[in-house]
């Protein structure tokens, strides 16, 4: 995986490269005194959670096989952090907000921000103003809703880059990007990348609630060994297809994260001309709630 210039010129030591896609919520927690990335991951059928690691050399050359781990349905949080991890890159000179974003972001005018490929503000904020579905609201955790929340700390984020073509917003009852209640919305983001920075050689830890549920030894890093770490909750079923249009996978489910006071939202994306199946927008959005933490099962 080729990281963007902004992740790999971040300070302190790289433990590992880090791949996020499928459905997935983002959040960056600043309620304590350290803040990390939480990621929540709707645990619905047809999809499959899985943490896939394979070990990289200081030249980024692979080395051994990779490990594959199912997440299971019964884990409701896991966390991921260093032994030796660094905070230095969320100081105000460098990513205060867990990576690159900048003020008056408007992703309807791509020159401004042709410098800015991985920007934050390309994610879509689910409780914000652009999906014009009214106050957004976190639910609390439930049985009935299944979430496993990840709390990764020590880590810096970005996207890729934004989506090549524009996306259509629609009211879910309608089922067609076209109806007379849609409209467009431009340049999202693509998958999610990031990197865990440590200040010294050390360990990967992963935690599980319950306790051993992943079964993930600690990962020794240090400046000759690192990890390429990809979590993926993907879709393994097909999305229906209207007027060249996909249905995306994430926004239809958002509602098991958060209710909304006006009318539930459709994405609807043009399919990707690099990607050989056809598929609507499956990447990570983000929330503007200060933590995710309430949406952990009682």
């Amino acid at each position: 995986m080729e990281l963007p210039h902004v992740l790999t010129s971040a300070p302190g030591m790289l433990a590992a490269e880090l791949l996020i896609d499928g459905l997935s919520v983002f959040c960056f927690n600043q309620t304590g005194a350290e803040r990390y990335w939480e990621v929540a991951y709707p645990r619905l059928l047809q999809h499959e959670l899985q943490i896939r690691i394979q070990q990289l050399d200081a030249a980024g050359n692979e080395v051994g096989d990779p490990q594959t781990i199912n997440v299971g349905d019964n884990v409701k949080s896991f966390n991921i952090f260093l032994t030796n991890g660094s905070l230095e890159h969320y100081e105000e000179a460098h990513f205060p907000s867990g990576g690159p974003k900048v003020g008056g972001f408007d992703r309807h005018d791509p020159a401004t921000h042709i410098n800015n490929p991985h920007d934050l503000g390309w994610m879509v904020d689910l409780a914000g103003p652009e999906l014009r579905h009214g106050t957004a609201t976190l639910l609390p955790g439930d049985p009935s809703r299944p979430i496993s929340l990840a709390s990764i700390h020590h880590s810096l984020f970005c996207t890729l880059g934004p989506e090549p073509k524009f996306v259509m917003i629609s009211p879910i009852v309608d089922a067609n990007p076209g109806s007379q209640n849609s409209f467009p919305l431009p340049f999202n983001n693509t998958e999610m990348v990031g990197v865990l920075l440590g200040t010294d050689p050390g360990e990967i830890v992963f935690e599980s609630n319950p306790p051993g549920a992943l079964n993930i030894d600690p990962l020794p890093y240090s400046p000759q060994t690192r990890y390429e770490i990809e979590i993926k909750n993907t879709d393994v079923s097909p999305q229906p297809k209207v007027l060249d249009f996909i249905r995306g996978d994430l926004f239809r489910h958002y509602h098991v994260l958060i209710e909304v006071d006006g009318v539930e939202k459709d994405l609807w994306a043009q399919a990707r001309p690099d990607h050989v199946a056809d598929e609507g927008d499956c990447h990570g959005d983000i929330v503007s709630f200060p933590t995710l933490q309430s949406v952990i099962q009682p």
